[in-house]
């Protein structure tokens, strides 16, 4: 049971990481854009949902969901 735990918890830990570093770094990107003498207008999806470019929100969400399925496994596997 201990194995499984550190799995998945290695699992969503890298999952997690990457989601992370690759919104970060593409929200770096577009901060370096809009800084130069050329500004390039907020996209239409970006303005309609603000949130949508925030790492720290898509990491609670990214990790609700693993939890979700987590649960749901155990659930169904022992019937706790």
């Amino acid at each position: 049971m201990n194995n499984v735990w550190t799995v998945l918890t290695i699992f969503v830990s890298i999952i997690l990481i990457a989601i992370s570093y690759v919104t970060t770094v593409s929200v770096m990107k577009k901060t370096e854009q809009r800084a130069s003498t050329t500004d390039f207008p907020i996209s239409r999806l970006v303005r309609e949902h603000p949130i949508l470019m925030n790492p720290i929100i898509l990491m609670y969400v990214v990790f609700l969901l693993f939890l979700g399925i987590l649960i749901f496994y155990l659930w169904a596997k022992y019937g706790y």
